[in-house]
């Protein structure tokens, strides 16, 4: 009987059916059948059915073949090309072409097994699920759907053959839970996937609380994955300076993949405005970068800045009108073997003036801003390079400088008996012998003048105060005329090593630099005018070399204890001496400094005359010199056994001092202060954790009771001293991090914005809740001795700096997050910059609040909004800094 029922329904369907005869009345599903799964697949057939159709059941699968119907018990499941179903209990209907699905009820009486229906990119969950196959319609009761960033709950969802939903009784939310934190309650919505969703009347609901905040209509886009255009909608809210204004409204435009472009711009009451562009690019495997530009027109209320400034010292920051525009660009390539390498990092304004006018923290403490631009190439298969660099740099007292551009041309250090006879070397001795070459080409320019770089005749004691030239087009030709243009060329010579009495290293080593400069100086003095004459030549050469050797060796000691942990310790002592020597560049022979008198006084000379005058620093320095130099750097540790059960026999090294060093010189051509000033420094770490560094300088000569130097050392034995204590530095640092010590930063997620305008320092781009609590601790103190009189006739007192900086997180619970950053200026006994932010993670919501208790930016902000960059307008904001106050 039951072999004739499936031969008459595989005619009738034409299909091939593996079953067993269960009940034809549905049954819920029960958490303790143990039967084994049934599953059939059933071939394409002629019809309406478009494609193969597969379906398993955990429980059973039941055949009714008069009425063409297949129940399927348990887990079931069906596929059918791009559409899955999986429920308690799932009918197929040959008959209406129709997919019903169901939950089940376990033992306890628990509703289980809730229908999931997946149509392509589409995802519904419901109680129950009707779906028609053929005319892809389908009514879907109770249903939670996602689409885009939201989720749609709604009592009755309808879908046409366009993949669209109609819901009754709606509800849309960003929320993932079942019974979300806040959701939009609208009588009827209709979403188009990858599009948009569209509401009627609608108000916003609130942890279950209705609100009186809504609209006629609703409007959500949902794009599909990847870049879209659209319109950014602008903040509005109150400025004490600017006043009313809606803030960074525009439009995205998406240009395809790769490229994107932000256009906004904000406008205020007072009169103010700022537009912004800013466009970002991704090539993947290739480069990436984004570049943005913004231009700011600031005006107030010129009673307003009267009154606050003659209350407020801060308001001497807040002009009454001022434009000014700023460019940012950043540009990374993929490094790849063999191919040039492009890069870009440019930060720059029309002005910077005290940073307050900036809103980030980051650019309200910076002093300078700095941009370089650079093409890097090595030639493959040789020992050249070569490379071009564009910089500029500026600072808040309105200095800039320029370098356009720095030109390098290289040559890494090769053997020179390989470049001249183009043989691999086979082992001489001479062979040893290594030449490198590199050349660079500079055009130096700054809009720093003085008066005696741009007199032709300039007065002995004239004044030598600068001034700074505008940065404008009208100025190119001054500036141009204030640049420095340069060739360096240097050339290292590396002689080999060798080995002396078996245990001491032999290394000669011989430099020689020589530049190139557009200008040269003579000078001459006028004894009518009483005025020095400075005559310029268009080229001046100027070079320097130097000889030297060096013996080195490491001496080693180890004293054995054999304790319980501790084994052994170790002591290394690495001593050098060497020798060097230079001519004295300042000598009349090589036209580097001149010297001559007056006229008026023939006894006396001016003062030494650099003859490159603002070149002075590629000048090589005055005086013989003949060294005798001597460093001694020493390494103390200990050889322990490791800790815990599995590390039996097994042993450790834990360093005691990291490093220890002294050094200095002896000029033996100097006719007095032969010996230099000795340098110490030690560094080390302390239970891998604390860092502590100290370095020092003595003077090893007598001073008198002006503190003027002696040609008399210092050193008395009976009196137990060596020299005398000029500069010294003590600090320590530590990264106390439960989860990682060792890593300084934390870096955040790849796909936050790499560059991005300036926002509120008060709110943090990225917080990390798993981390319990992070301490990063900085102690500085520093001393240098008061050299010298005052023009008193005074010692110059002693002077000390001590500070403490402070920053790091703590996790209060799993949801919430307190960081800060603080630091402390013991010799001023100021508070340094501050900040404290509190973060507390509501789940699809998130609140922030921001302290910054001193300083002009002193203020506070208080945010509370949607996760979700869909609804990034539902958000509560108040806030108070500089320039609100």
């Amino acid at each position: 009987m039951i072999f004739l029922l499936l031969l008459q329904f595989s005619l009738l369907s034409a299909l091939t059916v593996k079953a067993q005869t269960v009940p034809r009345t549905p049954v819920p599903q029960q958490d303790t059948l143990t039967t084994g799964q049934d599953s059939l697949t059933l071939s394409k057939p002629k019809g309406d059915i478009e494609t193969t159709i597969k379906y398993s059941a955990r429980d059973s699968i039941q055949f009714e073949v008069g009425r063409k119907v297949v129940h399927l018990f348990g887990d079931a499941k069906i596929n059918y090309g791009t559409m899955s179903l999986e429920a308690a209990y799932i009918e197929i209907n040959y008959d209406t072409n129709t997919l019903t699905a169901t939950t089940g009820a376990d033992s306890t009486g628990k509703q289980v097994g809730v229908p999931v229906f997946v149509n392509g990119s589409e995802t519904y969950a419901a109680k129950r699920i009707a779906y028609n196959y053929k005319s892809k319609k389908g009514r879907i009761s109770d249903v939670v759907t996602q689409q885009g960033e939201g989720y749609i709950h709604a009592e009755v969802v309808k879908k046409n053959e366009l993949d669209q939903i109609y819901g009754l009784h709606a509800r849309y939310t960003t929320c993932n839970l079942e019974h979300p934190h806040f959701y939009i309650n609208a009588t009827r919505i209709k979403a188009i996937p990858n599009d948009k969703v569209m509401s009627g009347p609608f108000n916003l609901v609130i942890s279950g609380i209705p609100t009186p905040l809504g609209f006629l209509f609703g409007l959500f886009p949902t794009p599909r994955a990847g870049r879209s255009s659209g319109v950014i909608v602008p903040s509005f809210g109150e400025s004490g300076l600017r006043g009313f204004y809606l803030q960074d409204g525009g439009y995205y435009f998406a240009w395809n993949d790769y490229v994107g472009t932000s256009l906004t711009g904000s406008i205020y009451s007072l009169g103010s405005y700022d537009v912004s562009m800013a466009t970002t690019y991704n090539n993947r495997y290739k480069y990436r970068g984004n570049v943005n530009f913004q231009y700011s027109y600031f005006k107030t209320d010129e009673a307003d800045v009267a009154q606050s400034r003659s209350t407020d010292d801060l308001s001497r920051y807040v002009p009454e009108h001022d434009r000014s525009f700023g460019i940012q660009w950043s540009h990374s390539p993929v490094p790849k073997p063999g191919q040039g390498r492009f890069s870009a990092s440019v930060n720059a304004r029309s002005s910077m003036e005290k940073s307050a006018r900036y809103n980030s923290a980051a650019n309200y403490l910076a002093a300078t801003l700095n941009s370089t631009i650079s093409y890097q190439k090595n030639i493959q298969n040789s020992p050249f390079s070569y490379g071009i660099t564009l910089s500029q740099g500026q600072n808040t007292s309105g200095t800039m400088n320029f370098v356009l551009p720095d030109i390098n041309l290289s040559m890494t250090q090769t053997s020179i008996s390989e470049l001249l006879t183009n043989k691999p070397p086979v082992g001489k001795w001479y062979e040893k012998f290594q030449l490198g070459y590199g050349v660079r080409f500079q055009n130096s320019i700054d809009n720093i003048i003085g008066a005696r770089q741009i007199s032709g005749i300039d007065a002995i004691g004239e004044t030598t105060n600068t001034d700074t030239i505008a940065v404008n087009l009208n100025n190119l030709g001054q500036l141009w005329k204030n640049g420095r243009r340069s060739a360096v060329h240097n050339f290292s010579f590396s002689l080999g090593n060798y080995k002396v009495l078996r245990f001491l290293n032999f290394t000669p080593s011989m430099s020689y630099q020589e530049t190139w400069l557009d200008q040269k100086y003579t000078y001459s003095f006028d004894p009518d005018s009483q005025k020095v004459r400075i005559d310029t030549a268009r080229f001046g050469r100027v070079y320097n070399y130097s000889a030297g050797a060096s013996l080195t060796t490491q001496v080693y000691g180890t004293y054995v204890l054999n304790g319980k942990r501790i084994q052994a310790i170790r002591h290394k002592i690495t001593p050098s001496i060497g020798y060097s020597y230079r001519p004295d560049f300042g000598a009349q022979s090589f036209g580097f400094y001149q010297n001559f008198q007056t006229g008026v006084d023939t006894t006396t000379n001016l003062p030494i005359y650099n003859t490159l005058g603002r070149y002075s620093t590629a000048l090589p320095g005055r005086g013989l010199q003949s060294n005798l130099n001597f460093s001694i750097q020493q390494n103390l540790e200990m050889k322990v056994k490791a800790r815990g059960d599995s590390a039996a026999g097994k042993f450790e090294k834990v360093s005691l001092i990291d490093n220890l060093g002294i050094s200095g010189s002896y000029n033996m051509a100097a006719d007095a202060f032969r010996l230099s000033n000795i340098n110490a420094n030690m560094n080390t770490t302390l239970f891998k954790t604390f860092n502590v560094r100290a370095s020092a300088t003595f003077d090893p000569y007598k001073r008198d009771s002006l503190n003027r130097r002696i040609d008399e050392y210092a050193f008395d034995l009976s009196k137990l001293k060596l020299a005398t204590l000029t500069n010294a530095q003590f600090g320590v640092s530590a990264n106390l991090n439960p989860n990682d010590r060792s890593s300084r930063t934390r870096t955040a997620p790849t796909n936050l914005p790499v560059l991005q305008p300036d926002i509120d320092p008060l709110v943090p781009e990225y917080i990390d809740f798993k981390i319990p609590w992070t301490l990063s601790v900085d102690y500085t103190i520093n001393y240098s001795k008061g050299l010298g009189a005052n023009a008193r006739g005074q010692a110059n007192p002693n002077n000390v700096t001590q500070t403490l900086g402070l920053n790091g997180s703590l996790s209060l619970s799993e949801k919430w997050k307190i960081s800060y950053t603080t630091g402390y200026d013991f010799t001023n006994q100021m508070i340094s910059f501050t900040n404290v932010n509190i973060n507390r993670d509501l789940h699809c919501w998130e609140m922030s609040i921001g302290w910054t208790p001193f300083g002009f930016q002193r203020g506070y902000n208080f945010t509370i909004n949607a996760r979700s960059a869909l609804l990034r307008d539902l958000r509560l904001t108040k806030n108070r800094s500089g320039w609100n106050r």
